[in-house]
């Protein structure tokens, strides 16, 4: 007897905790068709909020009627307890998932574009880390960038916007399979610049309802608007469109019931709700209007049905394969529809079809209410669409794994030879950290070059030449040269490297045991050209093993329009092919600023060398505050960083992205300056001798500017400060000396013997 498949749907929205939503509706019949005529063993990871029950209410709903397990996101542990530079929300929901994913055994994960929950779980299988045997399926429906498109909306969240559209991007190029439920979805996504996953379909939504079709003429007298009430569903379309046709009705003496069916949403008047009011306010004697905002799923359907002879209207700027309209067609209810997206795909001719504009609609609505409609031809059929999810089931059930090498670290017999490059320059008291983590590899075929970068400290010299020593029988190579920065240091350590993967780690950090393993098992698998990873970070007071962490950071991947405002790149320390790293010139070498890890990997990309990163923490960061990055100009390391990018552009590109970078880097510090000018400003007027002189203006600014950024550099001192000082109680608190100091303190009191602490 075959095994039972195992499945996971993921999912922000389903039917049950969300009243509706074309994601929750389409995830719900999902789930009933692969556990009921599948025979699958499902289980639901919600990661939505609950806007009606409990976890426990749902869960016990889904068990007893569907045999289908309910988990709610807020069960699942995160990656890293703390704070997380580069930790989006979307980046840690999608961490949590895979967190949670990689130590289930599901044959396959149903994912939706939509806020990139399966992103770094689709990560950690393309890098090769887990997930080897699950196949991960990312379905298109409604993605961040096409819902802005759709609301007519720019990007308002700075660099957040661009992450979260390159990690939906992400998953439906990298997810094993790429669905749709319409082909105008893949197309809008190929015309945006989106690569999609090379096993592609498109599969229409399922649906089944319990409620009887019903048949109904038109019979004039109501319109319901169905659908979200916003302008990416065509609200201010549909009500603009009632009142042109006013004037008309009001010479007939005719007057409409007029319904609107749906969530509130956001138009550009405002609130859905008050859009409706604003609008329709001067036409009270010729529509008699209604909003029903709190309906679920299945109430819509029974008012639907209940009121067959209404016309609805779906006047959508953009869709995909609305539900609105599927039910409505499946049910038999009268409607009119915008002919956008994936709606055409679901008739069979244009009679009931209309362009989403104020005269197109409201010559189709004159023609339903004065003619007649027109005679209703489908194309969408409910069989075909759950044969077609029938085959794409089996289909999956017996295809290879994308990725097969299997789940263990080195299993195979080529174990390449590594060159880990270590630039050193004044940090004696912190190398014997970062060397000591190396000879803790469970990855044996490496060598270590270690580059004095003309150290200045006596101390560090002394300890130089003493780890020289100490590792003459490792075969490790320790060179010394002129200062001339980070950069030069690596390229000559490079040079004199032998290995197929060059490693970088910085002389103040500490490689985790598993980091050379995972690093080469990855790029094995993937075949890539280089890749980052994730990294904790420490206090420079204490040492690599205490395991107590200030933060950590999530790396993103080669999303180049975002790694001009962050660094969502990597760290120096990265895994790439030798062979790549000479074809691109090595580091640039500078001796005062930093970033020339970043302006490395930024020219890697826009150069078409292939890379991500390894979603898992594989080296210890030492935060100080006398580091390389911390004691140079941020303003020319930011330039350094982004200069492979800056170089591409024409001029005018050039001068608009450094404008756009201080105004999203910066916007509390313009916030301040802007209020410093208002103030200096005179509040009236009377006469030129009143008037400030701009010299006297542009001095007091000036001053105001570098107070500011004197006050904001004292205060980041301070924090630092804080910060450090509770890192080191925490550690002498945890120490064995104070946990035998509290004993002995402990034991003099309860001897009643006098306690002086």
């Amino acid at each position: 007897m075959a095994r039972r498949q195992k499945v996971c749907i993921i999912t922000p929205d389903i039917i049950g905790p969300i009243k509706n939503g074309g994601i929750g509706t389409h995830c719900f019949y999902l789930a009933k068709f692969l556990a009921q005529e599948m025979q699958q063993d499902v289980t639901v990871v919600f990661t939505g909020p609950f806007e009606i029950g409990s976890v426990d209410s749902w869960r016990k709903y889904y068990l007893s009627e569907f045999s289908i397990q309910f988990i709610s996101e807020a069960e699942l542990s995160p990656l890293f307890y703390g704070h997380g530079h580069g930790g989006k929300w979307f980046i840690l929901r999608s961490q949590k998932v895979y967190h949670w994913l990689k130590d289930q055994d599901f044959d396959v994960c149903y994912f939706q574009e939509w806020h990139a929950n399966g992103f770094i779980s689709i990560q950690a299988k393309r890098t090769g880390l887990a997930l080897h045997h699950t196949k991960l399926v990312c379905m298109a429906h409604s993605s961040s960038q096409w819902i802005r498109e759709g609301m007519q909306l720019f990007p308002t969240q700075q660099a957040d916007d661009l992450i979260l559209d390159y990690a939906e991007r992400y998953c439906m190029e990298f997810a094993d399979y790429a669905l749709s439920p319409s082909q105008a979805m893949f197309d809008w996504a190929r015309n945006s610049g989106w690569v999609i996953a090379e096993q592609n379909a498109v599969i229409p939504y399922l649906f089944e309802h319990s409620i009887n079709s019903v048949r109904a003429n038109f019979a004039g007298n109501h319109l319901i608007f169905f659908g979200r009430l916003e302008t990416r569903k065509g609200l201010e379309v549909f009500l603009k469109a009632l009142q042109r046709l006013a004037p008309e009705l009001r010479a007939s003496a005719r007057t409409l019931r007029v319904s609107f069916l749906g969530k509130n949403g956001t138009t550009q008047y405002g609130e859905g709700n008050r859009t409706i009011e604003t609008l329709l306010a001067d036409y009270t004697d010729v529509y008699r209007h209604e909003i029903f905002n709190q309906l679920a799923q299945a109430e819509a359907l029974k008012f639907l049905t209940d009121h067959a002879s209404a016309l609805v209207v779906t006047p959508s700027l953009v869709d995909n394969l609305p539900f609105a309209v599927l039910e409505c067609l499946e049910l038999g209810i009268n409607i009119i529809a915008a002919n956008t997206g994936g709606i055409p795909e679901m008739f069979a001719d244009h009679a009931r079809l209309f362009t989403p504009t104020v005269k197109s609609l409201t010559v189709k609505l004159r023609e339903c209410l004065f003619t007649g409609l027109p005679p209703l031809q489908k194309r969408f059929s409910i069989e075909n669409s759950r044969q077609l999810w029938r085959d794409f089931c089996e289909q999956v059930a017996v295809d290879t794994p994308k990725i097969s090498t299997g789940s263990a670290l080195n299993q195979s017999s080529e174990q390449p030879l590594v060159s880990i490059c270590i630039p050193h320059y004044n940090c004696g008291q912190y190398l014997p950290d970062a060397l000591a983590s190396l000879k803790k590899q469970t990855y044996k075929n490496f060598e270590v070059i270690v580059v004095d970068d003309g150290s200045t400290e006596q101390k560090s010299l002394e300890a130089f030449d003493r780890l020289t020593e100490h590792y003459c029988d490792s075969g490790w190579l320790f060179l010394k040269k002129e200062n001339g920065g980070p950069g030069s240091a690596r390229n000559l350590a490079v040079s004199k490297s032998g290995g197929q993967y060059i490693v970088f780690l910085d002389s103040d950090n500490a490689a985790e045991p598993d980091m050379l393993a995972k690093m080469v098992h990855c790029m094995q698998t993937s075949k890539l050209d280089c890749l980052s990873c994730y990294y904790r970070i420490f206090d420079e007071y204490l040492p690599p093993s205490a395991n107590l962490y200030k933060f950590a950071c999530f790396m993103t991947g080669p999303c180049l329009e975002a790694s001009i405002y962050d660094n969502v790149l990597g760290d120096t320390n990265f895994i790439v092919k030798a062979s790549v790293f000479s074809e691109l010139g090595g580091f640039k070498e500078r001796s005062d600023v930093n970033h020339e890890d970043r302006e490395l990997l930024a020219n890697l990309v826009v150069q078409g060398y292939s890379m991500d990163v390894i979603p898992a923490f594989l080296f210890r960061y030492r935060l100080r505050a006398e580091g390389f990055n911390r004691i140079t100009s941020s303003y020319s390391n930011q330039m350094v960083g982004i200069s492979p990018l800056l170089e591409t552009l024409p001029w005018w590109s050039r001068r608009f992205l450094v404008n756009a970078i201080g105004t999203l880097l910066n916007p509390t510090l313009l916030n301040q300056l802007h209020a410093q000018q208002v103030a200096a400003l005179p509040v009236a007027v009377s006469s030129p001798s009143q008037q400030v002189g701009t010299k006297e203006l542009r001095a007091k600014l000036k001053g105001a500017r570098a107070e500011l950024t004197k006050t904001k550099s004292e205060l980041s001192l301070t924090q630092d400060q804080l910060i450090q000082a509770q890192n080191r109680i925490n550690a002498m608190e945890t120490s064995k000396f104070w946990l035998l100091r509290k004993g002995w303190f402990k034991l003099k009191k309860r001897l009643n013997l006098p306690v002086n602490e």
